[in-house]
């Protein structure tokens, strides 16, 4: 069973096949040849590539033709340019970030059944779903990345004027909030209280992660403040 657009996959009339098909993220590197060097030289880009996901699936109707049913699993699933949560019962701990590839194929069987091969593009990284809810903080908060990668958070700070932050001994400053602001280290972007607004020149220092292991996290500031953080920790797929 899966969860895709906020419908499960059950209540679509959709019962998934054990032959499964999954792709491992890759790296996204070039090669490249130099002259009188042996083998290749490794550029790495610092990222990974999205991955695809087949999920075959069993479709029987009772009342309803299967042209019907199939034609509303379309409209359900129509192509489209952004990422949607993707809850995956195999992974229950897990969010998943997914869209629709291509269209979806369909062998009708007979009038009541069909067979569909549904094909995801999905996010190289999943997220422990437990991490993409809010939580406020005070400074001495410590929180445990247990992945191998780098946690890309979001920030949310509630109040006027200066703060420094300290995260896992990474240094960053955060100048002249007006009323709030939000820093998300995944979009790498640094937004207004009201979010209408881009402000990076309030950001002085890097985009902060949680690197894997035990992070503390310290601020301190000339102001009153309330520090929000979404930790995102997350793993390759």
């Amino acid at each position: 069973m899966f969860i895709y657009k906020g419908k499960n996959s059950k209540e679509m009339g959709l019962q998934i096949n054990g032959n499964l098909e999954f792709e491992a993220p890759r790296r996204d590197v070039n090669l490249v040849s130099v002259a009188g060097r042996d083998g290749d030289l490794v550029m790495d880009n610092g990222r990974f590539e999205a991955v695809t996901k087949t999920i075959n699936c069993r479709l029987k109707t009772d009342d309803e033709s299967v042209e019907s049913v199939v034609n509303r699993i379309h409209n359900w699933l129509a192509v489209d340019v952004g990422y949607h949560d993707f809850l995956w019962s195999g992974d229950p701990d897990f969010t998943y970030l997914a869209m629709v590839e291509s269209p979806s194929r369909t062998e009708r069987v007979l009038s009541k059944l069909a067979r569909m091969a549904l094909k995801f593009r999905l996010h190289p990284v999943k997220y422990l779903t437990s991490s993409l809810t809010e939580q406020r903080i005070t400074s001495g908060t410590v929180i445990d990345n247990p992945f191998v990668l780098d946690a890309k958070p979001v920030i949310r700070v509630v109040g006027t004027g200066t703060l420094n932050f300290t995260i896992g001994g990474q240094e960053f400053e955060l100048r002249n909030i007006d009323n709030g602001i939000t820093v998300d280290s995944e979009s790498m972007t640094v937004a207004s209280f009201d979010g209408r607004d881009m402000e990076f020149d309030k950001l002085y220092g890097s985009f902060p992660v949680l690197k894997p292991g035990d992070n503390l996290i310290s601020f301190s500031g000339t102001g009153d403040f309330q520090v929000f953080i979404t930790s995102r920790l997350g793993a390759l797929v």
